[in-house]
């Protein structure tokens, strides 16, 4: 943790609690926040936070024993040592990010920060942004799936939106390494969960919206009520934060409707009315994009180095949220040409063997098809498709990606991809359902990539999808260190080929 004045815990909770009480705790000084009991140093304000496989609660023992100067909750726990406040609010994640944001002096109002949220494109989104941003001068932070990173520094955070006390701790840093903006991926997880309750966006940008964790949101319209919460942490008064949308999303007229009060700018490619529009399109063998960009006093033309529609769009709401912030239309053109690679996403290798890997995150149906078409328009001898389903996720979309894969496949290899709770073989038979060809299984994953890579020949195209750039495999409660990029590596140096 950064270092930070001192605060008393009165101050820190002050819009939770009655007058009374808010006397008695500023004679509480807090050095630190902790919501793991394991963090807990003396001087510690520790928040017991309920989670989906453990209850911050059931460990406030642990760590009053540890030091807490108080405990934050909103259930009753059992006695504690004498002479500890028990701080009673009605949800202490709200607590979290209040005080979290207090604790760091609010960093997001000191800084230019971009909020990206939707189904898929979050994260190679705001890679184009934080390109951009660089390629105007400013020093830029991005925060989400890939983790932290700032010029030589990455954390990863094991979550798209890391929890709040953790969020305004890396803006915090950025701010002390002289980053003048920051880029966070928004998880539907994360707003409902209060992890950006206090984070506050110069501007909001949708990339689409599709089923996807269903499992938690139970239905569309409750995921779209999540997603729009991001509309309501828009920086106001003198600097209003404005929203950036994709006006040829279909849920994109709900979107707009919600935030018909706010500055909006759409962007796209088939709407007739966006204001940042891809004309004159042109596509090179390998799916790279050239067009004409308008939405500027002139039109310019821009040439992208990532391939496929779905990276068009990507780099769309891109130059959309850099219009809304009034760039250079020169500095788009380098940020989003400068881009040649997002870790784990079309991360594609040459191999000596003769045949060419695709490691990618899709991991759902929209985005695996959208992988796959791009692939199915470039020539090859064979397509070979290497995929699994998250456990404890949304089973209804597993058989749908069977039936994708299938469709623009030649091969399709069914492996685990973080199983989590849920047998492997038992998530296997989920997709297969969706099948009318049998696909070869292979549950270990690592095994199974091996295997697709000895299978292939020369001129073979073979994707390994779902976990990008992920570096672990969750089985059970435990994240098992995995990564495709190192299996594929090992698999080339074993066969004499030396690094991936």
């Amino acid at each position: 943790m950064v270092s930070v004045k001192n605060f008393s815990a009165g101050e820190l909770l002050e819009p939770f609690l009655p007058d009374r009480l808010k006397r008695e705790l500023r004679r509480i000084s807090v050095s630190r926040l902790a919501y793991h009991s394991g963090r807990v140093v003396p001087g510690t304000l520790f928040f017991c936070l309920f989670g989906s496989k453990a209850d911050g609660h059931d460990y406030a023992a642990e760590a009053v024993s540890r030091g807490a100067a108080a405990l934050v909750v909103s259930r009753r726990i059992g006695p504690v040592a004498a002479g500890v406040p028990v701080i009673a609010v009605e949800d202490s994640r709200l607590a979290l990010s209040a005080a979290a944001a207090h604790f760091y002096g609010y960093p997001s109002d000191r800084m230019k920060t971009m909020g990206i949220t939707g189904t898929d494109g979050k994260t190679t989104t705001s890679y184009f942004i934080a390109s951009i941003f660089e390629a105007a001068g400013y020093r830029t932070a991005i925060m989400g799936s890939n983790g932290f990173i700032l010029k030589d520094q990455r954390k990863q955070f094991g979550l798209t939106t890391p929890q709040s006390l953790d969020l305004q701790e890396y803006l915090h840093l950025s701010l002390q390494e002289g980053a003048a903006v920051a880029v966070v991926e928004v998880s539907s997880h994360a707003l409902v969960q209060q992890r950006v309750a206090h984070c506050f966006f110069d501007c909001a940008a949708f990339t689409n919206l599709s089923g996807e964790h269903l499992d938690y949101h139970r239905t569309m319209p409750q995921y779209l009520e999540a997603k729009s919460r991001l509309l309501g942490l828009l920086k106001r008064g003198r600097s209003a934060g404005g929203v950036v949308l994709n006006a040829d999303d279909y849920y994109y007229r709900e979107l707009s409707a919600r935030a018909a009060h706010l500055p909006q700018l759409t962007y796209g490619v088939t709407a007739a009315g966006a204001g940042i529009k891809a004309v004159g399109l042109r596509q090179d063998e390998s799916g790279r994009y050239s067009f004409n960009l308008l939405g500027w006093p002139e039109p310019f033309p821009v040439e992208l180095r990532l391939p496929g529609r779905f990276n068009l769009y990507n780099a769309l709401a891109a130059a959309a949220v850099a219009r809304r912030e009034g760039l250079d239309p020169a500095a788009v053109v380098r940020g989003l040409a400068s881009l040649r690679q997002v870790p784990g996403r079309f991360e594609e290798y040459e191999t000596p063997a003769g045949f060419n890997v695709i490691i990618d995150f899709a991991h759902t149906p929209e985005g695996l098809e959208q992988v796959l078409r791009l692939l199915s328009g470039r020539r090859a001898r064979r397509r070979i498709t290497l995929f699994g389903c998250p456990g404890e996720r949304d089973r209804r979309k597993r058989p749908l990606m069977g039936k994708i894969a299938e469709l623009y496949s030649d091969m399709v290899i069914l492996t685990a991809d973080n199983p989590a709770g849920e047998e492997a073989g038992a998530i296997i038979e989920d997709i297969r359902r969706g099948m009318s060809t049998d696909p070869l299984i292979i549950p270990d994953r690592r095994e199974a990539v091996f295997h697709a890579l000895s299978t292939a020949a020369p001129g073979d195209l073979v994707l390994l999808a779902g976990k990008g750039a992920e570096e672990y495999q969750i089985i059970g409660e435990r994240a098992v260190p995995y990564s495709d990029r190192q299996a594929v590596a090992d698999y080339l140096a074993e066969k004499g080929f030396g690094g991936g």
